[in-house]
């Protein structure tokens, strides 16, 4: 934190208060870290989105804990848990360039798909048993290796079961506690909670107070569908340079 200028700190405190908006709103949080991974090693930002996402579940579950479907919880956990090891195998072995090129891959082609279904919607049945541990698996691997929005996978994994409302969002911020309580020790194992890492923290998390604030305040005014779009686009454009990083 100390190393970036002014105007990448208040880079930084856009990206933040935009990001945690966005997941107060709309329930993705997913440009956080290709944004910051412009400005910052992915090595400091993937602790920190691990640690504030472990916060933002913790504020849902306040409310909805009694929402909970546990069956389908610990049905996938096993699988996150699996996810996870193998992230921080990659996470600890790769150097920050290449971890930061591999996360433009998979932003480029993520933001590519999540742009397609909105034009192009499709509902796909696969059976639960090749459902849950391949959605357990890519959450905990991606979410780690990369810090990124991993709520996609358990979306999916949840969709497939036809929750109501309350209970799907309920489940899905269990699920990611539990995914954040995984990454959060597993990052500590590894020594990634370095100095540099807690000051992007601390700096970080009363910016994502104010974000959460002001998307609970537009959430009622957002267009879902251009919403999404304008996300994907702004996946899209993030990829590029983290590409050719």
């Amino acid at each position: 934190m100390e190393a970036l200028s002014l105007p990448e700190l208040a880079f930084f405190a856009a990206v933040i208060i935009l990001s945690y908006a966005i997941r107060g709103s709309a329930g993705f949080g997913g440009v956080t870290v290709p944004l910051l991974a412009w400005i910052m090693s992915l090595k400091i930002v993937a602790p920190m989105v691990a640690f504030l996402g472990l916060i933002s579940s913790l504020a849902i579950l306040r409310h909805d804990l009694r929402h909970v479907v546990w069956r389908d919880l610990w049905r996938v956990m096993p699988w996150c848990a699996a996810g996870v090891l193998g992230g921080l195998y990659f996470f600890k072995t790769l150097d920050a360039r290449a971890l930061g090129q591999a996360l433009g891959v998979f932003v480029l082609a993520y933001g590519a798909y999540s742009l397609w279904i909105t034009f192009r919607p499709a509902e796909i049945r696969l059976p639960m048993r090749a459902v849950t541990p391949v959605a357990g698996t890519l959450g905990g691997f991606v979410g780690t290796i990369f810090g990124a929005n991993a709520g996609s996978f358990f979306a999916i994994y949840l969709d497939f079961l036809k929750y109501a409302k309350t209970e799907f969002r309920a489940t899905v911020a269990a699920i990611l506690l539990g995914l954040g309580i995984l990454r959060v020790s597993g990052y500590i194992a590894v020594g990634a909670f370095d100095r540099d890492a807690l000051l992007a923290c601390a700096a970080a998390l009363p910016l994502t107070v104010l974000g959460a604030f002001l998307g609970n305040r537009i959430h009622a005014n957002l267009e879902q569908l251009k919403f999404r779009r304008l996300v994907a686009v702004i996946l899209l454009a993030s990829g590029i340079p983290l590409l050719l990083h």
